[in-house]
């Protein structure tokens, strides 16, 4: 189904408040900066995409199926910008929105492989998994690990970074460590010590820890 840009704002403003507790008329307005009326409102309803009860909103089956994709695409263009463009996660809101009307859906599953199937956005917001995500899991899920559970002269390939802290985030990729880098274990204690795109990292265990990878 097809739906104006306006119309995914709504469904994809609907979603993200009823994540967070009940989805009401004002919380919409104001999430919108009130740029959507009553009239459209109605309009969306009529098409069978909401659901409004006195000033309570909620998404119909139709509805949440159409703003699965969008929701998708705007948190992982977040985790494209944050994770490797490196910018700060205050800043990704505009242009993943924008971002998120004109990825295709081939180029969001190869976004999301890039970045090693990420299962939140920068904001701590769960993802929706896509058919790549499935394949992934029913493919490597047992060979992906912590780097903690490799051994020193390892040759591995990161898959993720399961972390909320942001600026542990921007430290490890400012080193060039991002899904789908190579990297090798050449030493785990007192420090694990990493060698990356030809230099040598030094990291605490408790931030290795954090960094999941597939032997190679």
């Amino acid at each position: 189904m097809k739906i104006t840009n306006i119309t995914a704002e709504v469904v994809e403003a609907v979603w993200t408040i009823s994540e967070k507790g009940e989805c009401t008329l004002e919380g919409i307005m104001t999430a919108l900066e009130g740029s959507v009326t009553d009239e459209l409102l109605s309009e969306i309803e009529r098409e069978g995409l909401l659901t409004i009860n006195g000033s309570h909103v909620s998404l119909t089956g139709a509805g949440k199926k159409a703003a699965r994709p969008i929701i998708r695409r705007h948190r992982l263009a977040e985790r494209l910008l944050t994770d490797v463009l490196g910018m700060r996660v205050e800043d990704t809101e505009e242009t993943a929105c924008e971002y998120e009307h004109v990825i295709a859906p081939g180029l969001t599953e190869s976004i999301c492989t890039l970045l090693g199937h990420p299962e939140e956005c920068p904001h701590g917001s769960p993802i929706p998994r896509g058919e790549c995500c499935e394949r992934a899991m029913s493919v490597i899920e047992s060979a992906v690990k912590s780097i903690s559970s490799f051994d020193a002269g390892d040759t591995l390939k990161v898959s993720y970074i399961r972390t909320k802290d942001h600026p542990l985030l921007h430290r490890l990729t400012s080193f060039g460590i991002l899904p789908g880098i190579r990297m090798k274990i050449h030493q785990k204690f007192p420090t694990y010590v990493l060698q990356v795109n030809g230099s040598h990292i030094a990291l605490e265990t408790e931030i290795a820890q954090d960094i999941y990878a597939i032997r190679l």
